[in-house]
């Protein structure tokens, strides 16, 4: 009896020496109450709160088997605390896959959200999760897909066929399991599934944390949570008439937390937080900002404004909205040169939709480096924005009169592994956004080669002008940062 007792004290030493005093007080705290929460935000699902709660402290107390579960959840993010979790939900609420993924959704984006971005969770953000939740039931299956599409080649066109139909039945499959209540998922399709689903792991891991700890921000840390999605990026702070135009507390027209969510996901490290040492050789004292530097909803529909915000920045993510209510868009992780005639950029690039059909799509086998490409103003070439695929065959094309544009490189295109983003082959620009999401590293005694935008070339903005094109954002100044609204406020009030 006591040599059992000596190993489960040992045990939970073990386990207490991998977290911090705070933590580990906090954690203590919760043990010895037995579960009891004081506090948690009102958009938290009480029948997720419940299951966690369940496996965590069962009816018998357990120090060293609270924190192994803990541990297990929190450090060395297992699969199996995540479908003992699933398993208690499904006993006591009677839930589907598709059910416990929305539960997980709807608690721990807001937390995500909150925690990195400086907005704060609002019911103006609180709009439809389910695109995510499906994107996290499907992910598995559809990625899968496109590996044996990326084959379909070598296989004659009856085989071709035999095999889509096939991965189509699989898929169907799969989506109706997921969706039966009670789920009847065992415990090795669903630790397969969550291990080849990226992003719901952490969400999970959010969601148990914000349970446990009080605060669980780690500000001190908060560049690595960051880098592993358990904290959004900074975004900037929008401007007195950008939050009148979009509401307060909204940061985007086109984009919910949950679609900037998914696309998180696919961003490179260093577009998502910087470290000191990254400060440092960039010169600055913060970490990056998602910077909305243009939307036609505030800056209007002019292609002269959109290629002027947009060219010598940096890494961009550009979202549009089509005429016929699609949304969709593409990551440029290279900042889009001056009078470029040629295709340019890299394999971090690619292009994603969020409404409907709801993904993103990387690079393909690397037929060709078409990437991305911005020409204006030539009568030899196409002129317009444009990624991936051909000319005429773009994965994603708007062109230079900024109201209509194509996708019709689906579903094979030659640069990305992309469906056809909008509904039809062709669409109409209703919106656009574009987001700085990594500021070019400029030097400031020199020119950067493509920097400045359209506007910053006189000779260029003439020409415009007298062929008919007027330049009206040459006559805009920026929009009024923070301090110049309270200056504002202050001669209102004198």
């Amino acid at each position: 009896m006591g040599s059992g007792q000596s190993r489960e004290k040992s045990k939970a030493a073990e386990l207490w020496s991998h977290w911090s005093m705070e933590e580990k007080e906090q954690l203590d705290k919760f043990f010895e109450k037995g579960g009891v929460i004081s506090t948690l935000p009102a958009y938290y699902e009480k029948d997720l709160l419940a299951g966690i709660l369940a496996t965590l402290i069962p009816s018998e107390k357990n120090l060293a088997n609270y924190l192994t579960t803990v541990n297990s959840i929190l450090k060395t993010k297992e699969p199996n605390p995540v479908y003992r979790v699933f398993q208690q939900c499904v006993k006591d609420q009677q839930v589907s896959l598709q059910e416990f993924v929305g539960l997980i959704v709807k608690s721990a984006i807001p937390l995500w959200f909150e925690d990195g971005s400086s907005y704060q969770w609002t019911s103006t953000l609180e709009r439809d999760h389910t695109s995510l939740v499906n994107y996290f039931i499907n992910h598995a299956e559809e990625e899968a897909n496109k590996k044996k599409e990326s084959m379909a080649w070598l296989a004659t066109d009856d085989d071709s066929n035999k095999q889509q139909n096939k991965e189509q039945q699989q898929t169907s499959k799969w989506q109706e399991k997921a969706a039966i209540s009670p789920s009847q998922i065992s415990e090795a399709e669903f630790s397969h599934w969550i291990q080849h689903t990226p992003g719901l792991r952490g969400l999970f891991q959010l969601a148990v944390e914000r349970v446990l700890i009080e605060k669980p921000t780690n500000t001190s840390n908060l560049h690595k949570r960051r880098l592993d999605h358990l904290a959004s990026p900074q975004i900037q702070q929008h401007g007195k008439d950008t939050r009148k135009l979009l509401g307060k507390d909204r940061f985007s027209n086109l984009m919910t937390p949950y679609d900037y969510y998914m696309l998180s996901l696919s961003l490179p490290g260093n577009a998502l937080s910087w470290s000191d040492y990254e400060q440092t050789q960039r010169k600055v004292n913060q970490d990056v900002q998602h910077d909305m530097v243009f939307s036609s909803k505030r800056d209007g529909s002019s292609w002269q404004n959109f290629v002027s915000k947009m060219v010598g920045q940096g890494a961009t993510l550009i979202v549009i909205q089509a005429k016929d209510g699609s949304v969709f868009g593409g990551y440029a992780d290279e900042h889009w040169e001056y009078c470029n005639t040629h295709w340019y950029g890299n394999s971090s690039n690619f292009l994603f939709r969020i409404k409907d059909t709801y993904g993103r799509w990387d690079t393909s086998s690397g037929s060709n480096d078409h990437y991305q490409y911005l020409c204006w103003g030539k009568k030899s070439l196409p002129n317009g924005f444009g990624m991936g695929g051909q000319f005429d065959y773009a994965g994603l094309w708007i062109d230079s009169d900024f109201i209509h544009g194509h996708s019709r490189a689906g579903p094979l295109c030659t640069t990305f592994s992309s469906p056809q983003l909008s509904t039809k082959d062709t669409f109409i620009v209703d919106q656009v956004e574009v987001w700085l999401v990594r500021p070019l590293v400029k030097d400031p005694d020199q020119d950067q080669a493509g920097g400045g935008g359209v506007l910053s070339h006189a000779e260029d903005m003439e020409f415009m002008e007298m062929a008919g094109k007027k330049m009206y954002s040459k006559d805009l100044g920026p929009e009024p940062t923070t301090e110049d609204e309270d200056e504002d406020d202050d001669k209102d009030n004198v």
